[in-house]
């Protein structure tokens, strides 16, 4: 005796069982013969946990969230019908019975199409947390041999179908032993993130999300119903052999695989395509509806070696003949043309009667970093790519590089995109990636994260070597790893950042949900760079007696630095509005946040005495308040000297008739800003040009032939180009907004000395007449302008 499945529906059953699987919650309909009776039937429902959801004239619409449990199966199976699979089990009593008869197993989800049998168990944890699936494993191995003859059984062997047992999570932290077990045995474990990424894609790529299910979970698998021959021309461009022939979109579409750069549980260092736009598959789809047909190739990767090729004619290095593509899901990666090959799931044509094809331009395993440059090549000479997704690109890329540095900017890549994954992460869903959205939660970049692990030399820097012919090394920072090996590198880096971001978020929960939304600085770009900062900071502080962080776990060294950390976590936890914005308005260059790590440090100082580390101290006598007080005073009489020398000059020039001076003498946006500023302040007693502001004399003195009147007064670097001759006005139109507003804090004893400077030499060639003479520098610059941070 076989072994035989249960009770499976298709066609209008299916679409029926899938309107109640679909619902969150069950329902039912109570009546009774009188209203009272009703009442008293609602009062006993709602005891059990039902609501009211509809009220009739004479029943009652009762509706109780489904149990957990059953949730997870139904959503798992709801998944695998919106996927295309043709037959299912109707419910979750869907029984096994062994080929003596005599055992009975249940499964929870059962699905079938043309090629593939899925049978999924499933399981959840309500609390979260480790949980081992020992069990579940244990049942797939006692009823393998059973589901694979009942399978035949009911279909005959001739159908040739792929039967595979997996398991579904939800909220469960899989024990790294069950993990490997669940892989020895070849048991896919598809979690709640694999869940939400299928559905996502299901509803940009309909029933072709399948094939990239399939292509996800039975890669490398045989499959005995996807062999597929067809005429092709094979061909040789240096070592790369590559294929052309024509195809049914629908055959391609089966054995197709896009690694699409969205949330999924699995890592995947050779992902990199963007997500599919929905709106332009469904226009393609309406032009293959009209008829339409594309004249380019789709650029696929067959990732097999040394595919079946009978030679029909030779040609030199070219040759015609057959092709069997691989009876396996997911071998053709798409490297161009998803839009057009996805485009045929949203036209209306059915599969089985379409007889429409594409040609394909097919690669040999080709190697991943020649088949992600070529994708970069053939987008940027077509779409601009976001600077965002070539930085994912070029971590997945270089991830083992023997480039050193390339192989650190990896790491640090592929370090913050996992923070942003993992749901333990106090980043968790809030860095922006291809096809995700900015908001005030949302606001984090890629780039940004990167750049200050990178420029902290947290995670680790490049060596030169001492001679000339020794090889660059990468030597491990404080959060790397002493081994070789990146992920290594990446598991200790990423779990030390979480738990010292982690610190901030849980000690000021309020502060880090505002995002860069009003009042909020930590979970910003500009913040986080200022608190890897800080990281750097203590950690070379507690570093100073021999200790040696690298070589410590991420719990130790959290624990280390947590009581220097723990005064900046009170401050941000308590601080007022202008406490925040004293280090928000600060600005965006790198420099500016140097400073406001530096006021961090100071905080920690001011609780801690025992932190004195030198460059606290100097920071701290580096601040002038008093001189920024003087500076303030000095800034507005530059202002006037300036203003009343410019019109003077100006009026002298180009006349005061229908103020030509005005109209002549000063750009047009300036005039245009002026008036709005006039316009708003409603003080008619003044004229227009007396709403210009410091800045908009930078852009006067130089505009047109300007420069020609002023120089002789305004050129205080000698040499060089107008723009750049003016440049201190800019300078001191920046100090001038400091030092009117006390959040931004005092200037540093440098800046208050670079504006006495530019204030003797206003009083005494612009005020006074004094010429210079063009040739002498009398006014050193401030520092050069930083990279910005952001």
């Amino acid at each position: 005796m076989t072994a035989t499945l249960g009770e499976l529906v298709s066609g209008d059953a299916l679409r029926s069982a899938y309107g109640v699987r679909a619902k969150r919650v069950d329902e039912k309909t109570i009546t009774a013969a009188s209203a009272k009776a009703l009442e008293l039937k609602r009062r006993a429902e709602e005891h059990d946990g039902w609501v009211l959801a509809k009220k009739n004239k004479s029943s009652l619409r009762m509706q109780r969230a489904k149990p957990e449990d059953r949730q997870l199966e139904d959503d798992v199976w709801s998944l695998f019908y919106r996927m295309g699979f043709k037959e299912m089990n109707l419910d979750r009593n869907l029984m096994l019975t062994g080929k003596e008869g005599s055992s009975k197993r249940q499964l929870d989800v059962f699905a079938k199409d043309n090629e593939t049998v899925f049978i999924v168990e499933c399981t959840h944890s309500r609390d979260g947390g480790a949980k081992s699936i020992k069990g579940l494993l244990d049942k797939i191995e006692a009823i393998r041999e059973d589901v694979i003859a009942a399978v035949r059984a009911k279909y005959g062997r001739e159908a040739k179908l792929k039967v595979k047992l997996a398991i579904a999570t939800r909220n469960v932290e899989i024990r790294v032993a069950d993990r490997e077990r669940a892989a020895t045995a070849k048991v896919p474990i598809i979690t709640e993130a694999d869940i939400e990424y299928f559905q996502r894609l299901t509803g940009l790529l309909k029933v072709a999300a399948r094939y990239q299910f399939l292509g996800r979970y039975l890669r490398d698998e045989k499959v005995e119903g996807l062999r597929t021959s067809l005429p092709a021309t094979r061909g040789r461009v240096g070592n790369t052999t590559f294929y052309s022939f024509l195809i049914s979109p629908h055959d391609l579409l089966r054995i197709s695989y896009i690694s699409h750069m969205g949330r999924t549980s699995n890592d995947d260092f050779q992902t990199y395509q963007r997500m599919v736009k929905p709106s332009r598959l469904k226009s393609i789809g309406a032009f293959i509806d009209e008829g339409g047909t594309f004249p380019t190739n789709i650029v696929v990767n067959i990732k097999r070696e040394s595919l079946r090729f009978d030679i029909k004619e030779r040609y030199g290095d070219t040759a015609t003949g057959m092709l069997e593509l691989p009876g396996q899901y997911g071998c053709a990666w798409v490297v161009d043309g998803q839009h057009r090959l996805y485009g045929y799931a949203y036209a209306g044509r059915d599969a089985d009667e379409d007889r429409s094809v594409v040609t394909v331009l097919a690669y040999e395993n080709l190697p991943a970093r020649d088949e992600i440059e070529m994708f970069v090549n053939i987008n940027t000479q077509q779409v601009k790519v976001a600077r965002n997704l070539v930085n994912e690109l070029i971590s997945n890329l270089n991830i083992n590089d023997e480039d050193p540095r390339k192989r650190l900017e990896a790491i640090c890549a592929r370090t913050v995109l996992n923070l942003g994954a993992d749901k333990t992460s106090p980043l968790k869903d809030r860095i922006l990636t291809i096809g995700s959205e900015k908001s005030n939660w949302k606001c984090l970049t890629l780039t940004s994260l990167v750049d200050g692990l990178e420029g902290n030399n947290l995670i680790g820097n490049v060596q030169r070597p001492s001679g000339r012919n020794g090889a660059a090394i990468l030597q491990p920072g404080p959060l790397g790893h002493l081994s070789a090996e990146p992920e290594k590198f990446i598991r200790k880096s990423q779990r030390s950042l979480q738990l010292f971001l982690g610190l901030f978020a849980e000690g000021a929960p309020e502060h880090w949900a505002l995002g860069d939304a009003k009042g909020g600085y930590l979970c910003t770009n500009l913040g986080l760079r200022a608190v890897l900062v800080l990281l750097r900071k203590l950690i070379g502080f507690v570093e100073q007696d021999g200790t040696r962080v690298v070589s410590m776990s991420p719990e130790e060294m959290v624990e280390l630095v947590e009581p220097y950390a723990r005064p900046v976590v009170q401050f941000f936890a308590r601080a007022s509005a202008s406490e925040v914005a004293y280090f928000r308005n600060r600005g965006s260059s790198l420099v500016s946040v140097d400073q406001n790590a530096m006021q961090m440090l100071a905080i920690v100082a001011a609780s801690r005495t025992d932190f004195d580390l030198p460059e606290i101290k100097a920071y701290l006598e580096s601040q002038d308040a008093a001189g920024t007080e003087q500076a303030r005073d000095m800034i507005l009489e530059i202002h006037k000297i300036l203003y009343d020398d410019i019109v003077a000059t100006l009026k002298a020039e180009f006349g005061e008739v229908r103020d030509a001076w005005w109209i002549t003498g000063v750009p047009k946006q300036v005039r245009i800003d002026c008036d709005v500023r006039y316009n708003t302040e409603g003080d008619t007693s003044r004229d227009r040009w007396q709403s210009l502001n410091l800045i908009d004399y930078s852009q006067i003195v130089v505009y047109e032939g300007n420069w020609d009147l002023f120089k002789e007064r305004y050129n205080f670097y000698g040499k060089g180009a107008k723009a750049k001759l003016a440049r201190w006005i800019g300078r001191i139109s920046r100090l001038r907004n400091i030092t009117m507003h006390v959040e931004k804090g005092p200037l540093s004893r440098d800046e208050v000395e670079y504006v006495r400077s530019v204030h003797a030499l206003v009083k005494r060639h612009i005020e006074g007449g004094e010429t210079v003479d063009g040739k002498t520098q009398m006014l050193f610059d401030e520092p050069p302008e930083q990279r910005g941070a952001s």
